[in-house]
């Protein structure tokens, strides 16, 4: 979908052709559909496509090769389906206060946990609520070469609008999956060999100072909570971030960052 008045593309009144195309009213089905799926997550997963903003975004998911229905003009050379739709419709139907002029509806790659769990080093965000968080930690995934990343818990889900745009494009090339029991999980990674590094406040060793040989997986907890005790128990090692001055601790996508780019150097080292 595409804003016409702001991307300068025709607005037709005749057949439409090649560039020339009708524009969608608020209640076409299109427009519709993509409503549902902007804003509920049950319209996702039972249609199974999600939403992404803006033409970079869009672009990004066409190079992935997983868009199937793209609403953009830029991409109409790519033979994907383009269509035009008033400012205010618009508005209407995209999941920001001030939405970019290009929307498109993807199908989300299908990764399976036990494809992502094979890789040798992970990210698991245990109840990590905040859309921002998770995707900004799918983005520092990539930055760091961590090969996947695992939501357990209460989690937001990977295809939430907002998840999608704070990842930047890096959702459409991290391996993602879900898994409901966070504890069972480090048991499961432990048992294959991989060492779980529990990030927690108390009664732990500096990021530093754990070996980070061989398969790693960084665990992280809530905004709110951190990890359960008994998830942290589960973990091969406790880890915290030492603080200078009277700042507790650091917000989970950052510590997240200090952490998955600690484990970067060890291994370009």
């Amino acid at each position: 979908m595409v804003d016409p008045a702001r991307t300068g593309a025709p607005v037709p009144r005749e057949a439409p052709g090649r560039h020339e195309r009708p524009v969608l009213s608020a209640r076409n089905p299109r427009l519709v559909e993509l409503r549902r799926l902007s804003g509920r997550r049950s319209a996702r997963a039972d249609a199974g496509r999600f939403v992404i903003d803006g033409p970079r975004l869009v672009t990004e998911a066409l190079t992935a090769g997983i868009v199937l229905v793209a609403l953009v003009e830029l991409l109409d050379a790519a033979g994907v389906p383009v269509h035009l739709v008033a400012p205010d419709v618009f508005a209407g139907v995209a999941s920001t206060e001030a939405p970019q002029p290009a929307i498109a509806v993807a199908t989300p790659p299908a990764w399976r946990l036990e494809d992502v769990l094979r890789t040798d080093a992970l990210l698991v965000l245990v109840d990590v609520a905040d859309p921002g968080n998770a995707g900004t930690l799918v983005r520092v995934a990539e930055a760091a070469g961590i090969g996947g990343v695992v939501a357990c818990g209460r989690g937001v889900e990977w295809w939430n609008p907002k998840v999608v745009r704070a990842a930047a494009g890096s959702l459409f090339r991290v391996p993602v999956a879900e898994a409901p029991d966070a504890a069972a999980l480090l048991d499961q990674l432990a048992a294959g060999g991989t060492a779980t590094l529990a990030t927690v406040l108390d009664d732990a060793v500096p990021y530093t100072a754990v070996d980070l040989v061989g398969p790693v997986a960084i665990v992280l907890g809530s905004e709110a909570h951190g990890l359960a005790p008994e998830v942290a128990a589960r973990a091969t090692h406790r880890i915290h971030i030492p603080m200078l001055g009277a700042v507790e601790s650091l917000n989970v996508a950052m510590a997240g960052a200090v952490c998955a780019f600690e484990l970067a150097r060890r291994r370009r080292g």
